[in-house]
């Protein structure tokens, strides 16, 4: 498979159906071990000045209360990697697949609890 500039590496949140990412092209993206990825999610959320509902929404609690995840392309292996909050459904993950520009290429999907929204994680301060 061939990276193409179309497809992005980078995080995301997922508030009320809606995708909020911070991405970038794969050829742009910062090489971490064997991935290349981009961005951090709370650094987003702390610099997003909000333009519509769903941002403002977003700003309003905290950075860790809605379901996020990370895009990665995995250079040995040669795929992208969607690592995803337990809470989200296939639907949705197609949709994140579709927002990072990814239709076109072999993507993989992984649960990781690092990424547990606020109903997720049993832990969390509400």
């Amino acid at each position: 498979m061939a990276i193409q500039k179309t497809e992005n590496v980078g995080i995301y949140f997922y508030v009320n159906c809606h995708i909020l990412s911070d991405h970038v092209p794969v050829v742009a993206g910062e090489p971490y071990g064997n991935a290349i990825q981009w961005g951090g999610h709370y650094d987003f959320w702390k610099a997003l000045i909000p333009e519509n509902r769903i941002e403002a929404i977003f700003k309003s609690e905290g950075y860790d209360l809605h379901p996020r995840g990370r895009v990665v392309f995995l250079k040995k292996e040669n795929i992208y990697r969607i690592y995803h909050d337990g809470c989200l459904r296939m639907s949705d993950l197609t949709e994140i697949k579709r927002h990072f520009g990814l239709d076109k290429v072999d993507t993989e999907y992984e649960r990781d609890e690092h990424y547990q929204c606020g109903n997720c994680n049993p832990i969390y301060d509400h």
